[in-house]
Formats: C-alpha cells, structure tokens, sequence
C-alpha cells in the first residue's frame, strides 16, 4: 500500500513538472481555489459576527463597572447642584433681612435661625438659635423681611420661643394705613386669615387697605410694621363693629431667619 501511494506521488511530481501553465495539476488547483473560496467566505461571515458577540461580552463587566462609576459621579454633581441652590436661596433671604429699609429696621436687631417647632400647647410657636446671651429678653419684637412675625414669649440663655402673629395669644396693636384708625389684630391658626377687631362699622375699611402695626396704647411693638391686607370687611347696623379679615404678609410656613428687633418690648419706651 505504502509503494502504491509512493508511486502515485512520483507520478503526480513528474507529471507537474512536465506540464506547462495550464497543466492538469494547474487546472485541479483552480478548480479547488473556485470550490473552497465561496464556502471559505460563507464561514467567515457566519462565524465572525459570533466572534464579535463573544468579544461584547468580555466587555460587558467593565462597561457595566464604568456606568455604575458615572451614575454614582452624577449623583454626587446632583447633589452638589441641590446645595448650591440652596445656599443661593439662603443668601438671597439674607440679603432681604439686611436691606430692610423701614425706620424699624433701622433699630438694633440680632438675626436668628428658627431651629424647631415648640413641643407644647402652644401651636404656633418655635425656638430661635439666639437668647439672652444675646440681649434678647421677653416681649420683643420678632420681625422677617415681609413683617411682623410675631414676639419672644419665653427666654433662655442662648435661645428663646417666639410666638406667632397667627397664634390667638400673639395679638398687635394695628392701625388701617394713612386712616388713622386702630384696632387689634389676632390670630386664628395657620391657613387662617387674621382679624382685626374694634373697628367700628362708621370707619371706612375696604378690600386691600394696608394694616400695620401700630404704638396707641402703649404696644410693645413698634409702629408701622407691615401686618398685612385687609381680604374681607363684613358689617351691619345691628352690629357695632365690622369683621375685617386680613391676609397676613409674612408666610409663616416657610419660615428659616428672623430678626429680634432689641429697642421693642420692654426696651421700646427706652428707645423713643
């Protein structure tokens, strides 16, 4: 068997190297070439798109790992953006506070941030960062950039509870700007407007006159203080005074930085 292969071999050779260009074996070799090319080409588009599958997923993990890199770098810049924003509203307020250009601003004053609700029977309260390290002493004057807030009610020494306008007990002397008419103005909870009382029915009050606060008897607080607008006047002759609502400045549920007006209250007499 191994002399038959033999043979056919030298056979094969001599032939080969008898022929021309164009010999048998020339001829077999481009007709294998013409076979094998096509079927070469079918398996390399078949099989390279797998290969490129196979090379996606080794990829897979690092590319998971670098989205998992920017989703926690955009949290951070998400979250850098939201303090920034912040710190803007913050100092935008402060530059209210600080530009307050009323004759009672002109008083001496100490800010102060509104650190908590006060846990107590009284509703409308919170405690101040500031007390009476700070000069701060019972009855004060508690104001915002938009008006009055309310007064100090109750002091430690380094914080103090501020009672709300909107809280019944925190009631103002109050006058109808440019009327020179005075009443007393009262709280009746939050999303409630205030009311302002002893106004009698032949005193002209309409719909967005201006309430301030004002000094007739003695108040503790000092004149001319923006309380608010009157929203609702309701009265009749049976009845002696008018029921006059009025929508306060001041948004007391958005309240953060205050000012503790230190010539009012028990100081206020002092002052004038």
């Amino acid at each position: 068997m191994l002399l038959v292969f033999l043979t056919l071999c030298v056979v094969l050779i001599t032939l080969d190297f008898r022929s021309d260009d164009g010999g048998i074996l020339e001829g077999a070799k481009d007709v294998t070439a013409a076979v094998v090319e096509p079927v070469q080409r079918g398996f390399t588009a078949i099989f390279r798109p797998i290969g490129n599958i196979f090379s996606s997923i080794g990829e897979l993990g690092s590319l998971r790992s670098e989205n998992k890199e920017l989703r926690a770098e955009l949290a951070i810049l998400r979250e850098r953006s939201t303090q920034a924003e912040g710190v803007l509203d913050e100092n935008a307020h402060l530059r209210e506070l600080v530009e307050l250009d009323e004759p009672w601003a002109a008083m001496d004053r100490v800010a102060a941030e509104i650190t908590s609700k006060v846990p107590s029977n009284y509703q409308w309260a919170y405690t101040i960062g500031k007390g009476a390290a700070d000069g701060i002493e019972e009855d004060m004057t508690v104001v915002n950039a938009d008006g009055l807030v309310g007064k100090i009610f109750d002091v430690q020494e380094n914080s103090a509870t501020v009672l709300l306008l909107i809280d019944p007990r925190g009631a103002a002397g109050a006058k109808l700007e440019g009327k020179r008419y005075s009443g007393t103005i009262s709280g009746n909870g939050a999303d409630e407007p205030l009311s302002l009382e002893f106004i009698g029915v032949d005193i002209p009050v309409e719909p967005g006159d201006i309430v301030q606060t004002s000094y007739l008897g003695g108040s503790i607080f000092p004149p001319n203080i923006p309380i608010g607008f009157v929203s609702t006047v309701e009265g009749d002759s049976a009845n002696p005074e008018q029921r006059v609502e009025v929508q306060p400045d001041v948004d007391f549920t958005r309240l953060d930085f205050v000012y503790v007006l230190l010539e009012s209250g028990p100081n206020l007499e002092d002052s004038k």
